[in-house]
């Protein structure tokens, strides 16, 4: 807040008597010269200059005054100091020497002797606006109401500065904890002088602080129209968007995109962008913009943060490189080192990341985290002695630690090993935490290890009803039901393993459901596979979705956008979409009944379009109400292919979704429906092809723009 006047303009008012009463032509240019140099930084060469024209003109009071200004500029205050006794013993009179005397004074640590000459000042000459700022800084750190009182006096003796002087009023204000009077004089201010930026910033922050954030946005919102280059206010704003009382990441993305267009380097925009993107689970676009922060080449953390949306976009190697560089900028940032072991892991490098955690382990004994990745990647590696000795260190520093108690009694019971204590370890994990499912799936294990069928389907049940999307889950449900004698609920469980199983990971739950047939016999199959295709079937769930359809028809090729919907229990739509998503055309099916738009194509036959739009309308109808699922009756089974109400539905080679459907209404149309994919574990195609004589339509849906809340939650049977 203490400012002193050191003003240049002290040279202009003086300047032009000074020329005319120095007789001495070498003063006068040593003087200009020491102008020149002042104005240009050069401060000791100027005070140089200043000293050569007072050797050649002693008496020359307004050059004292320009050599005093400057010493104490620079911070030679004796200089200064001796100047300022000349300038008041020569001229005592005069307001603006007792000010400048002040300055030397205060500059000197002389407290009282800069209020004396202050109030000297102002004693001479009321009007001495600088006398009373001085005062106001000078009493600003002690006493802040008696410096708040002079600048009072000074608002009336130079209103050009009343924004400047309200603002530090404000400031003052706060200062003393009086939230009120910094209110008051930063609106104050504002109306003064709406562009002054300053109080604008403080008033926002008032608002901030007071939780005012509609206030608070509203100036800020004023300030980028004045500073619409100013990327810290971008992201200021942006951050405000992001905190718990708005929490509008949208809102706060507009704004981080403008700092991130003013500066691409940004770190606060580019952290944000991101995680924004990473909500969206747009990895891609998250590592885009955290690839070009600023804080890359400084910041471990945002490295990290890199390398995961590379691993989680699938670009295992370019997070495996970054990090293996951290890894030599950074030697000893254990997290870095953490991460890269955990990347050679993923990359199929089991070796590397256990050499690097051993040796993590090594240097940190307790890293917990890295000693538990050890063990569960020996464990993976069949090092058993390795996973064993790590899961009882763990254990032994903490022993209620569920999730080391479960991971060890599993892998004990996994193998056959040391099966008492193994259930001994995981009936401690599930009694920590009792409704875990993957806790409850090992117990159900263990038990089944130890030929406890009974107590196996008792815990297995409770684990699906928790984690039912787990295939490995449902794999030892499988072998539970089937040690126990059921062997069409085995046959069920194996199949829910099978399709949540990744397709490279199916064979052995094609193995066993081949040996399960065997077991169950043609007879009870057709049942069990109604149940199956039943189960994963979103049939009767309302739903809809933006789709891409693509029509071929005596050989024109036409695309469209268009919006799928289906409404239980039976009505379904078929909206085709024009420029900027207007709908087009519209096929409804409602309570048996069909309507459809008239429509217009150019070189398209409406009356062949209406045809074809009728017939797929219905049998995207009846397939989305579920018509086509499935009865048990063993008669209308045939092979890999059924009789439904509409038509024969055949199913693919592994009997795991419709794979072609022939109408009964239309004999001469097929539909084939493929690319399946799981939403909430219900089995949708993503493709559906449709195909009559001389036309072809294939519908393509979009699975990032459904509008499904269906949740599957797929149970055991009985």
């Amino acid at each position: 807040m203490i400012l002193i006047f050191v003003h240049d303009v002290l040279l202009l008012p003086g300047f032009a008597s000074f020329s005319a009463a120095v007789a001495d032509k070498e003063a006068y240019l040593h003087f200009m010269t020491g102008m020149v140099q002042e104005r240009k930084g050069n401060y000791d060469s100027a005070l140089q200059e200043y000293r050569r024209t007072l050797l050649l003109d002693p008496q020359s009071v307004f050059v004292y005054k320009q050599a005093l200004n400057l010493a104490l500029h620079i911070g030679k205050v004796e200089d200064a100091a001796k100047w300022a006794e000349f300038v008041v013993q020569a001229d005592s009179a005069t307001a603006d020497n007792w000010v400048l005397y002040g300055n030397v004074k205060w500059a000197s640590g002389d407290f009282d002797g800069a209020r004396t000459s202050y109030e000297k000042a102002i004693a001479l000459d009321p009007s001495s606006y600088e006398a009373y700022y001085q005062l106001a800084s000078l009493w600003s750190s002690k006493d802040p109401d008696k410096a708040i009182g002079y600048l009072k006096k000074y608002i009336p003796l130079h209103t050009d500065d009343a924004a400047e002087i309200y603002y530090q009023i404000a400031v003052l204000c706060n200062a003393k904890g009086d939230a009120a009077g910094v209110k008051e004089n930063l609106l104050k201010a504002k109306e003064e002088d709406p562009y002054y930026p300053q109080p604008r910033y403080m008033l926002a922050n008032y608002y901030e602080v007071k939780n005012d954030t509609a206030a608070a946005l509203a100036e800020y919102a004023e300030l980028i129209t004045m500073d619409s280059k100013n990327v810290e206010l971008y992201d200021h704003v942006g951050e405000l968007y992001t905190s718990p009382s708005l929490n509008n990441l949208d809102e706060a993305e507009k704004y981080f995109l403008k700092a991130w267009a003013l500066d691409k380097k940004d770190p606060t925009a580019c952290f944000w962008l991101s995680v924004i993107n990473e909500q969206r689970r747009d990895f891609g676009a998250a590592a885009a913009y955290l690839e070009t922060s600023a804080a890359l080449k400084d910041d471990a953390g945002v490295v990290l943060r890199l390398a995961y949306y590379y691993t989680q976009s699938g670009r295992y190697e370019k997070a495996i490189s970054m990090l293996e560089d951290a890894s030599k900028k950074w030697p000893d940032n254990t997290e870095v080192a953490y991460f890269l072991a955990l990347g050679y892991d993923d990359l199929g490098k089991p070796d590397k990341a256990r050499a690097m955690l051993k040796a993590l382990i090594a240097k940190a004994p307790d890293n917990d985290e890295a000693r538990m990745q050890y063990a569960v990647i020996s464990e993976r590696e069949n090092d058993m002695a390795a996973a064993e000795e790590n899961f009882r260190y763990l254990l032994a520093k903490k022993p209620d630690n569920a999730n080391v108690m479960n991971y060890l009694g599993y892998s004990l019971a996994d193998r056959g090993l040391k099966l008492e204590e193994a259930e001994l370890l995981i009936m401690g994990a599930v009694a920590l935490e009792p409704g875990n499912g993957a806790f409850l799936d090992s117990l159900a294990w263990v038990r089944f290890k130890r030929g406890n069928f009974v107590g196996a389907q008792e815990a297995i049940k409770k684990s699906v009803a928790d984690v039912y999307d787990d295939p490995v889950v449902w794999a030892h449900a499988g072998d539970i039901y089937e040690a126990a004698g059921n062997y069409g609920g085995a046959w069920l469980a194996w199949k829910n393993s099978w399709l949540l199983e990744t397709p490279g990971k199916r064979a052995k739950a094609a193995d066993r459901l081949g040996e399960l047939r065997e077991k169950i016999g043609p007879g009870a199959l057709p049942a069990l596979e109604a149940a199956y295709l039943r189960g994963f079937s979103p049939s009767g769930l309302e739903f809809s979705s933006f789709a891409k359809v693509e029509a071929k028809l005596r050989g024109k090729t036409i695309k469209f956008d268009a919006i799928l919907h289906f409404s239980p229990p039976s009505d379904f739509s078929l909206t085709v979409m024009g420029p900027l998503m207007a709908p087009l055309w519209k096929a409804r099916v409602s309570g048996g009944f069909m309507d459809l738009d008239a429509i217009a194509i150019k070189d398209i036959d409406s009356s062949t379009f209406s045809y074809w739009a009728s017939l797929i309308t219905g049998e995207l109808g009846a397939w989305f109400s579920g018509e086509y699922l499935p009865g048990a009756h063993e008669g209308s089974w045939k092979g890999q292919c059924f009789t439904s109400g509409p038509g024969e539905v055949c199913l693919d080679k592994a009997l795991a979704w419709p794979e072609e459907i022939t109408s009964k209404a239309e004999s001469k149309l097929a539909f084939r429906p493929g690319n399946y994919f799981l939403k909430n574990l219900y089995l949708f195609p993503g493709t559906m092809d449709f195909k009559l004589p001389f036309v072809s339509v294939r519908i393509t849906l979009d699975k990032d723009q459904m509008n499904f809340s269906g949740v599957n939650t797929l149970k055991l049977p009985e």
